[in-house]
């Protein structure tokens, strides 16, 4: 089993530059998978979402990007954590003990990705709240002594 690194990018138009920095690295063609968006949405509709989500004024020109990379040792997770950054990644995910052909489906590492979110949440430490407290009442006594 490998392990896998996978990246949301702003736009597929990043695709060539990240594929080509990719095998730079040292990376082949079936160490890493891009998802690509089979059914458009409008840009009106993706912009409208980033902004609402990010509070920024960011246009978006096409469909995200979305990409796995297959890294067997510290080295090349580095690697690709390096490109990752200098492409401006949006958010990245490490996953272990995956085999590589079940990561071509995104759909399966959002499932892995959800269920890890989940029991970070339901295994966090106990929390303690502070209660409200009513503030100074009548009984205090200012500048008299007992």
């Amino acid at each position: 089993m490998a392990s896998i690194i996978t990246g949301l990018f702003r736009s597929q138009s990043q695709s060539k530059k990240i594929s080509e920095d990719l095998e730079n690295a040292g990376f082949d063609n079936s160490d890493y998978i891009m998802y690509l968006h089979e059914e458009p949405v409008s840009r009106e509709v993706k912009t409208s979402l980033w902004q609402f989500f990010f509070k920024d004024d960011t246009t978006l020109e096409d469909e995200s990007l979305a990409i796995s990379v297959k890294v067997d040792d510290p080295t090349l997770k580095e690697k690709a954590l390096k490109i990752f950054s200098e492409n401006n990644v949006i958010h990245y995910n490490y996953f272990e003990n995956i085999k590589f052909r079940d990561a071509m489906s995104l759909d399966y590492l959002k499932r892995i990705a959800t269920l890890r979110a989940k029991s970070q949440i339901f295994s966090s430490q106990e929390m303690k709240h502070h209660t409200q407290h009513n503030g100074m009442n009548s009984e205090v006594l200012f500048g008299k002594g007992e």
